[in-house]
């Protein structure tokens, strides 16, 4: 009888291993453990604005804690390096960008090589702004006064690795290298910058304007065509301020990475979950109102 009672027990306790074993991944997430996002630039910014309003959206529908936590420097490879060097289980994860490839040429990241792709969320185009009672009215008044006085005309960005900044050197370099370019620590900085006339002009996301429209102006918008933000529809496109010879690039797209190696459990439970976050009212109210430009896509396809 003992013997059998041995061989029960064993039993059940092998089967208790297997199925515990087996689920540790799909446990993923611990409801007493919160999941961080880490946006490598400043708060406010148009990065920020998004991580934000998708983070308070997915919260909601899961009932998952997620933190949203800004880590700025090293041009966004200091955010970025953070969470490659995070535990790969799915509690950090990146804002990732087009300033992750920046900065991935650049040598501050290894990018998207210690990366897993999660979920792909927009695009968002540019804008040239200025302050809205800054003497430049168009695009040419601003770059003829640059010509006209080599080196007095600051043109600002979020960081020399961030897409607006190879705009704002790639428009310099075009120009004749005529302009003081600044490099800041991401739009959150730029804005008051500008707002403040300490930098002539900046090199904004679309959504940055938008919520700063009645202290800045837009001169151009880098995107193709025109925007689809109501009160932007009127701004000139390059073509239409009389450089549509210039090709710069006309905006940056935005997602969500964890470090390589996070559990594939771990990571179909994130894409699931910031699929229904970016479906939510809330966060397509958002991309509607600041212009920003899908498809959604995740996995494979978004690292693809």
């Amino acid at each position: 009888m003992k013997r059998i009672l041995t061989v029960v027990l064993t039993a059940v306790v092998a089967i208790s291993v297997v199925f515990a074993g087996g689920s540790s991944e799909s446990s993923f997430p611990d409801p007493e453990k919160p999941i961080t996002i880490i946006v490598p630039q400043g708060a406010g910014g148009g990065t920020d604005l998004q991580t934000r309003t998708l983070a308070a959206a997915m919260e909601e529908i899961t009932g998952q804690k997620i933190l949203v936590e800004n880590v700025t420097g090293g041009s966004t490879g200091t955010g970025t390096n953070q969470v490659i060097d995070s535990p790969a289980d799915g509690y950090t994860l990146l804002m990732y960008g087009t300033y992750v490839v920046c900065g991935t040429m650049t040598g501050n990241t290894i990018g998207h090589e210690g990366l897993d792709f999660i979920s792909g969320l927009s695009m968002e185009p540019f804008m040239i702004a200025v302050q809205k009672d800054s003497q430049f009215k168009t695009l040419d008044d601003f770059i003829k006064y640059a010509k006209a006085n080599p080196g007095k005309v600051t043109i600002g960005n979020a960081g020399a690795t961030a897409t607006t900044g190879v705009v704002a050197y790639g428009l310099d370099v075009a120009c004749g290298k005529v302009f003081n370019v600044i490099d800041c620590n991401g739009g959150a900085e730029l804005i008051p910058y500008v707002i403040g006339k300490h930098i002539d002009a900046g090199i904004f996301s679309q959504s940055e304007v938008k919520s700063n429209i009645n202290d800045l102006r837009p001169l151009v918008f880098l995107g193709s065509g025109h925007s689809v933000v109501p009160e932007f529809a009127k701004v000139p496109n390059l073509k239409e301020a009389g450089y549509g010879d210039l090709t710069v690039p006309a905006g940056c797209f935005r997602g969500i990475c964890a470090p390589k190696g996070t559990p594939d459990a771990a990571k179909k439970w994130l894409a699931n979950a910031f699929e229904k976050a970016y479906k939510s009212d809330a966060f397509q109210n958002f991309l509607k109102e600041n212009g920003l430009l899908g498809p959604f896509t995740k996995l494979d396809k978004f690292e693809a």
